[in-house]
């Protein structure tokens, strides 16, 4: 062992002194550059804004990334240098091997022009911030893209991406995605069986689910099983949203939070979510619910959806869990291939209107994923190389493989798939998602209605499942989710420890009273106490100072 460990420490110390003597864009090796941040060092090499290629001499930087496989791998980095005459000199090792290079090479002074993928942290950003060990970037944003500057545009997302000092570090990785992720989706084909309508309401919903228990026969011999949901993804509090409080813990929720009349509030503490789980227990106990909703793994929770055993589960799309129904039945102009559909969001016994968790404003943004350090000696240069990356073409290749051999544009703008059926399977390894680019580096990938990518010629387009899901739950999503907030490093170390317990703990309570293991009118005071005790107040506090 310990030879080994010597032999890492040996290849390290070689890779620092192979990558000591020079930074990709001219810097200095464990040096701070002299250079005023944000100006190229040599400014007329450059080519006007939104001019390919960038620079007229070529140009070089260092990125330093995470991701599996091999640099020679990610073809699309070629095609770049060719519009750009920008060439990246690629410091690629995987997920883990990667965050250790980081650290090391931040440790050292000796780290490369720009970090890129899952290595940093909001706190890390913070911190290297702070010691102007990276540069701000809003003023490069504004005055030398096209691309990025509009992604910046969309709702909400500059305001993600600005520090509390008022800079920006990162551009934005943009993800155009429904208003709604992980939602319940019912089988329409019991309900048809049965001659039930879709309900609407939390006492109809309970009645569908009995007629499901007592009315469907075993399929493949076992009995079919009315409610259960996507155990990576379950968010069961989402569903408390019928009874008026979205009590989701996932992304921006973390901690259990959410806006209500404009103040940040935790909803698990609240009535509405104790009426929810007093429901679902209820549920539980008529045996409507998997016994094994909350110990379940991923792949046992597929295979009893692959069996057809399910009357309604929570999933990101049916086909997560459902097996095709006839792909020939039409829906003009979709084909329907699964027989679930989308659950309306159900009102409970005296709300005047539910709500239901919103993914965001058809946005999702990622806020670390990469920075540009002040060994760059042309971050122009970077920054327009980069922007070529947001195109609408480019997004759809960090997806599809490259164009001309995965997809091609058509004449009216859009773009359609080609068929690869005949490939062998070499031939789809060489291009599947993930191998000709680094898919953690920040990017603007456009939704359906802006740059849809059809199916190859022939092929019908599947039935979008999200889309209608987005207009049945839009007039009740929350008219704003809850901010995306930055916090100093201490607040977030404090705010990291604080969330992972109480996370815990209403997890294990949560699935303790819908079990019936415990009882919730009995134990509801002392569970308050218990998320005061663990830090409940000052997270909540911390989190209402850092809403700008």
């Amino acid at each position: 062992m310990k030879k080994i460990a010597f032999a890492v420490l040996a290849l390290i110390g070689l890779s620092l002194i192979a990558c000591g003597g020079k930074s990709g864009s001219g810097g200095s090796a464990g040096t701070k550059s002299k250079r005023e941040p944000g100006t190229n060092a040599n400014p007329d090499n450059l080519n006007p804004v939104g001019q390919l290629p960038v620079v007229k001499q070529q140009e070089s930087f260092t990125l330093l990334i995470d991701d599996n496989g091999r640099p020679e791998e990610k073809i699309l980095y070629n095609t770049l240098e060719k519009e750009t005459n920008v060439q990246v000199n690629l410091m690629l090792y995987p997920y883990q091997a990667a965050l250790e290079r980081k650290n090391i090479l931040l440790a050292s002074g000796d780290y490369p022009d720009v970090i890129g993928g899952w290595l940093l942290t909001a706190n890390d950003i913070m911190k290297l911030a702070k010691d102007e060990t990276i540069i701000p970037l809003e003023t490069l944003i504004d005055n030398y893209t096209v691309n990025i500057k509009a992604a910046l545009a969309l709702p909400g997302v500059r305001d993600a991406m600005t520090l509390p000092d008022g800079h920006i570090y990162s551009p934005p990785y943009v993800i155009e995605e429904p208003l709604v992720s992980f939602l319940p989706f019912i089988n329409t084909k019991w309900l048809k069986q049965l001659n039930l309508k879709m309900p609407e309401t939390t006492d109809e919903f309970k009645q569908v689910l009995l007629a499901f228990r007592d009315n469907i026969p075993n399929v493949n011999g076992q009995k079919i099983i009315p409610f259960s949901g996507d155990p990576n993804n379950l968010n069961l509090g989402t569903l408390a949203g019928w009874f008026g409080v979205n009590a989701s813990g996932a992304g921006n929720n973390a901690g259990f939070v959410a806006l209500i009349d404009g103040q940040l509030e935790c909803t698990v503490i609240r009535p509405e979510y104790k009426a929810f789980l007093k429901y679902f227990a209820d549920l539980y106990a008529n045996n409507l619910v998997d016994p094994e909703l909350f110990t379940q793994d991923n792949a046992r929770w597929k295979a009893k959806g692959k069996q057809g055993l399910y009357g309604v589960s929570i999933a990101y799309g049916a086909g997560d869990f459902a097996e095709f129904s006839n792909p020939e039945v039409a829906r003009t102009p979709w084909v329907l291939q699964y027989d679930y559909e989308a659950l309306p969001v159900l009102k409970a016994p005296g709300v005047a209107k539910p709500v239901f968790r919103r993914n965001g404003f058809g946005v999702t943004t990622f806020r670390t994923q990469l920075v540009i350090t002040d060994k760059a000696a042309n971050p122009i240069t970077i920054i327009r190389w980069l922007d070529n990356l947001y195109t609408i073409e480019h997004g759809h290749e960090c997806d599809y493989g490259p164009i001309g051999v995965k997809f091609e544009k058509l004449s009216d703008g859009t773009y359609r798939e080609i068929d690869i059926t005949n490939w062998t399977e070499e031939e789809k390894k060489k291009y599947e998602w993930g191998m000709t680019w680094t898919t953690s580096m920040p990017k603007w990938r456009r939704g359906k209605a802006e740059s849809p990518v059809f199916p190859p010629e022939g092929q019908l387009p599947i039935y979008d499942e999200k889309a209608v899901s987005d207009k049945l739950y839009e007039p009740y999503l929350e008219t704003q989710p809850a901010p995306s907030l930055w916090y100093s490093e201490t607040e977030g170390r404090r705010i990291a420890d604080i969330e992972t317990a109480v996370l815990n703990y209403v997890r294990q309570k949560q699935a303790e009273w819908v079990s019936g293991q415990a009882n919730i009118d009995a134990e509801w005071d002392t569970y308050i106490t218990q998320l005061d005790k663990l830090g409940l107040p000052e997270m909540m506090k911390i989190k209402r100072a850092a809403i700008r």
